[in-house]
């Protein structure tokens, strides 16, 4: 049995009633839902397909949250090795290790820090501007909060540096490497943030045109 367009319609407000909320996990479930539904259901009425359906609908919520969140979780480490291997990243490292450098060797530890809290601050801080942008995307496409959620890594070191400074300041070698690692990091979810948000919002215009 081919589906109408009103029949999608009833399986997205299903979906909708069952807590499903975010587009894009709704987009793979109707197209889940719909193929099985025409090719290989006994049932007649796509209403008691649906309700046959609930347990799977809430598990695989469940899997493609996680899943999306461990893609972007995986993105971001993909691209903190990129610094270590791809010539143009390299190139950034590079130049971060002689800034580095002649800052620890003129400046003091508690200076130097200072200036990592400042950088740390200003990667932190361009995540939180697109957020505010798509505020409202946000909390329709499961894609778009886990591409953001993965700042939450880099921010660690924010909140543990004062924990940890008297530790780190008199040990300025793990000082260096800790500072090095967080802004790697920063940088690296900077860039995935940056390479994936306009394709994101580029696929949730199209699917909200297509609903």
């Amino acid at each position: 049995m081919k589906l109408t367009k009103e029949d999608i319609k009833f399986i997205d407000d299903f979906l909708k009633n069952k807590k499903i909320k975010h587009l894009d996990i709704r987009v793979e479930l109707i197209d889940h839902l719909a193929t099985e539904f025409e090719e290989r259901s006994a049932y007649v009425f796509i209403e008691d397909f649906l309700l046959s359906k609930v347990d799977f609908i809430l598990e695989f919520d469940k899997k493609q949250k996680k899943a999306i969140h461990w893609s972007y979780q995986r993105l971001l480490w993909v691209q903190f090795a990129k610094f270590f291997y791809q010539l143009k990243f390299i190139g950034i490292l590079i130049v971060l290790a002689i800034i580095g450098y002649t800052a620890f060797n003129v400046f003091s530890l508690k200076t130097f820090s200072f200036f990592w809290l400042t950088i740390q601050a200003i990667l932190m801080l361009y995540p939180i501007y697109y957020q505010m942008r798509y505020s409202k995307t946000l909390k329709k496409v499961q894609s778009v909060q886990s591409l953001f959620t993965i700042t939450s890594l880099p921010s660690v070191f924010l909140y543990t540096f004062g924990v940890l400074k008297d530790y780190l300041f008199e040990t300025p070698m793990v000082l260096v490497l800790y500072f090095s690692v967080s802004i790697l990091l920063s940088l690296s979810a900077v860039i995935v943030i940056e390479n994936n948000r306009r394709k994101i919002i580029e696929k949730y215009t199209q699917l909200v045109n297509e609903l």
